[in-house]
């Protein structure tokens, strides 16, 4: 049988990847390009059902480890992403998340020789108001839950340029309306907000498991 058969490097094609970032795309001129792509995604999950029991160890770990500093960052990047759409889709799709995050990690676990006890606790609630986060992010400063709320708003065009621009000040950031304005003007291309990853860590051989910056 002959396994070679002409595919995109990826699920886009280098044309498909500009139109989809171009801030001038109206994408609901683009329905067979959506179709495709729909298309694409779904038999690309279906994939990952016989890739998870049959891919070889040694190649799983050679997508993963990269070939340099650069390849890793991009792969690292790009796998948080996959699992935000895929959540997201989870999110969409009205499914159990906790039960499927679960059962995903207990069993990589064991496919890695290693016995994994996982708990997971999902509060889920609405997107608090721009005042309410205000009033969290005075009583919390930034952490890492109110850091990806301060993102989410600095991306919406909605937000109020004048009060972001006071919770800036607050926490000693410099940022003018302008910026808000130039920020509004780079979100025009996307549907949602790109995540801000941290990919320059490694887990020890730690019994506690710590996690610590790449030397």
């Amino acid at each position: 049988m002959n396994d070679a058969s002409p595919h995109p490097p990826g699920l886009l094609t280098e044309a498909e990847a500009e139109i989809l970032t171009d801030a001038d795309t109206d994408l609901d001129e683009h329905e067979e390009l959506r179709e495709r792509l729909r298309n694409r995604l779904t038999e690309t999950i279906h994939d990952c059902s016989v890739l998870y029991p049959t891919l070889p160890t040694e190649d799983l770990a050679a997508v993963f480890t990269g070939d340099a500093a650069q390849d890793l960052t991009s792969i690292r990047a790009g796998t948080q992403d996959g699992l935000a759409l895929l959540v997201l889709g989870m999110f969409l799709g009205d499914d159990m998340v906790e039960m499927r995050l679960h059962d995903a990690i207990q069993h990589a676990g064991l496919s890695y020789d290693e016995e994994i006890d996982v708990t997971l606790e999902l509060r889920r609630g609405p997107l608090p108001t721009l005042e309410q986060f205000a009033a969290q992010l005075n009583n919390e400063g930034l952490t890492g839950q109110t850091l990806p709320l301060f993102e989410y708003f600095l991306h919406q065009p909605e937000t109020d340029p004048a009060e972001l621009e006071r919770i800036t000040s607050e926490l000693q950031i410099e940022f003018t309306p302008k910026e808000k304005a130039e920020i509004d003007t780079a979100m025009a291309a996307f549907e949602r907000l790109s995540q801000t990853v941290v990919t320059d860590v490694s887990v020890t051989n730690s019994p506690d498991g710590d996690i610590d910056p790449d030397k």
